[in-house]
């Protein structure tokens, strides 16, 4: 990526972390060592999810994001800024896609934003149902948020003149159900044996609904 471009890319993920800072929820932290705890992890788990990153291809990172699970599990502030210590960590693995800038902008900042949005969209048009939560909210919602980190990866790329943008098109399908996958049954697992971990779960909503 030229480097004016990643100059532009450096001062939208500043700009977005600095946005996301102002309504952070920090009284959910604060005294709270249970949850600390569980951010510290998700961020360590969520680290780890990009060791499985390929380079079979010159321009290529493909890889899961966990995006959905982020965004539902803490909001889409703490999302947005696990995920870009994440990105920060890819950028000194290498595993980066062109740098850590744009690899925040297309792994955090656009998924979590569709992904808020879609996860709020359920919220008002469906039922507030368990089943609903688990296989809309998270499991569509994380194809959704692969979805739109792959075909923005292909814009640019297809911008850039790059030869990635098929292998990008060809993986997002399949993609979709892995990431779908990851986002469903994690949540699952977490609204099922830990529900206060989530804070967009609410039990009166999903389980004593009038």
């Amino acid at each position: 990526m030229p480097p004016a471009l990643q100059y532009v890319a450096v001062a939208l993920m500043v700009a977005t972390l600095a946005l996301a800072a102002r309504t952070l929820p920090w009284h959910k932290l604060r005294g709270d060592a249970e949850a600390q705890r569980v951010l510290g992890v998700a961020l360590v788990m969520l680290a780890l999810l990009r060791l499985f990153n390929t380079r079979a291809l010159d321009d290529v990172r493909l890889n899961f994001v966990g995006a959905m699970v982020a965004t539902l599990m803490f909001g889409p502030q703490f999302a947005l800024w696990v995920l870009a210590v994440v990105s920060l960590l890819a950028g000194v693995s290498g595993a980066a896609w062109l740098g850590p800038a744009p690899d925040f902008l297309a792994t955090a900042a656009l998924p979590v934003l569709a992904g808020h949005a879609f996860s709020r969209f359920a919220e008002r048009r469906l039922p507030p149902n368990l089943f609903v939560y688990v296989l809309v909210q998270a499991f569509l919602g994380g194809a959704l948020t692969i979805a739109v980190c792959n075909l923005a990866k292909a814009a640019v790329m297809a911008w850039l003149g790059s030869r990635a943008v098929p292998a990008y098109l060809l993986a997002t399908p399949l993609m979709m159900f892995g990431e779908a996958f990851l986002s469903g049954g994690a949540m699952a697992l977490v609204v099922v044996y830990r529900p206060q971990w989530c804070s967009s779960f609410d039990d009166a909503r999903y389980l004593r609904p009038r």
